[in-house]
């Protein structure tokens, strides 16, 4: 379809040339409509690839795996740009209270998956890191991504990859060593750096 259209776009040019050279003005309007059809066409392909594209399971790893349905709803609530689901309460005041082990469990899914829970990021830090390029560490069959420190990677292989790459793919930030807030606090400093 991209192709028509750049065909119809040479075509419209055509079409503009033979009216300037010849003064007719049946030709200007040839080119206006040759042109909306391009654009048509431009529009429908750009649908086309957003719904092919929207099926696509996110891909967490060299080898493909099942992802149980709590932790797909969890990672598309926090893929980037998609809003978060309206059921969230936004967070309290500072002095709010901890919640207890049993709730953080229920929230982080069932013991025996072991995995950490999903960073809270900040909007604030989102904005510094979701560009960012600095490599981040993945687990092969895991969902979250780390930093070097992060004691999670201890005994296992991990596999580095860019963040942005990370994010795109569909993993989420790890809770326990924080990489969005610790990657933007280094953005910040690399930023203050340059300035002074």
């Amino acid at each position: 379809m991209i192709l028509a259209a750049g065909l119809l776009v040479l075509v419209g040019l055509g079409l503009f040339v033979a009216g300037l050279a010849t003064g007719t003005t049946l030709l200007y309007w040839a080119t206006v409509v040759v042109c909306a059809l391009a654009a048509v066409l431009l529009v429908l392909s750009r649908r086309g690839m957003s719904a092919a594209a929207a099926p696509a399971a996110p891909r967490k790893s060299a080898a493909t795996r099942e992802v149980p349905a709590a932790e797909a709803g969890e990672e598309s609530a926090a893929a980037p740009g998609r809003e978060e689901p309206a059921a969230e309460p936004a967070p309290v005041a500072a002095a709010a209270v901890e919640p207890s082990e049993a709730a953080v469990a229920a929230v982080a899914g069932p013991a025996d998956e072991g995995e950490p829970p999903v960073e809270e990021v900040e909007v604030t830090d989102l904005l510094l890191v979701v560009d960012l390029k600095d490599d981040v560490f993945v687990l092969d069959e895991h969902p979250r991504y780390h930093v070097a420190e992060c004691p999670r990677l201890v005994g296992h292989e991990a596999i580095p990859l860019p963040l942005d790459e990370a994010r795109t793919d569909g993993f989420t930030p790890c809770g326990v060593c924080s990489p969005d807030r610790t990657m933007a606090e280094r953005e910040r400093a690399r930023r203050a750096g340059r300035t002074s």
